[in-house]
């Protein structure tokens, strides 16, 4: 599930709707439709207010072939060591 279907589910399990919403997060009704509808992207600062409005906490977690790519990507830079 997205960020933006989640949203969408917590909204109506409130019964908070987007012109609500809106109000409480200090952005244009149009906005956050626009927002909901995908027409704009969430970024860190409309995530994290609607996080507080709508009472949630998001944690971001890399994937396997992420922390693989980066480990990876470390060792390569790491610079040599010698005895």
């Amino acid at each position: 599930m997205n960020f933006t279907q989640t949203v969408k589910e917590l909204m109506g399990l409130q019964n908070i709707n987007a012109s609500n919403l809106a109000k409480k997060m200090g952005y244009s009704p149009q906005y956050i439709s626009d927002l909901l509808a995908g027409k704009k992207r969430w970024n860190e600062t409309t995530m994290s207010k609607a996080c507080n409005v709508l009472g949630i906490k998001v944690k971001f977690y890399a994937s396997q072939s992420l922390v693989g790519r980066l480990e990876t990507t470390l060792l390569d830079q790491a610079e040599p060591t010698y005895r």
